[in-house]
């Protein structure tokens, strides 16, 4: 639709009369509103991405446990083949010094 036709619609003569009624502080409140608006929108997108970056967080907390759960499993394995290493080690010593 084109600017002439918009204008020649009774309904834009009708809202063009009412915002010059309102003179220059009902412009501004006017624009004041939708820019509030347009701040709301923001904001609620803004704390919707932070709700999320929230739960990723949570998500990377729970990650840490369980790879400080298999860095433990791992240490104890690794504990032991020392152990079993040293005992085989020391019986190859005995075995082959003697």
């Amino acid at each position: 639709m084109d600017p002439a036709t918009v204008l020649a619609a009774p309904q834009a003569y009708k809202i063009i009369e009412m915002v010059l009624s309102l003179g220059a502080i009902g412009i501004i409140l006017i624009f004041w509103y939708f820019d509030k608006q347009q701040i709301d929108k923001t904001l609620a997108q803004y704390r919707e991405d932070m709700q999320e970056q929230r739960r990723m967080y949570e998500n990377n907390v729970e990650l840490v446990r369980l790879y400080q759960g298999f860095a433990g499993d791992l240490k104890d394995i690794i504990v032991m083949n020392t152990t079993v290493m040293t005992k085989l080690v020391d019986r190859i010593d005995k075995e082959v010094c003697k």
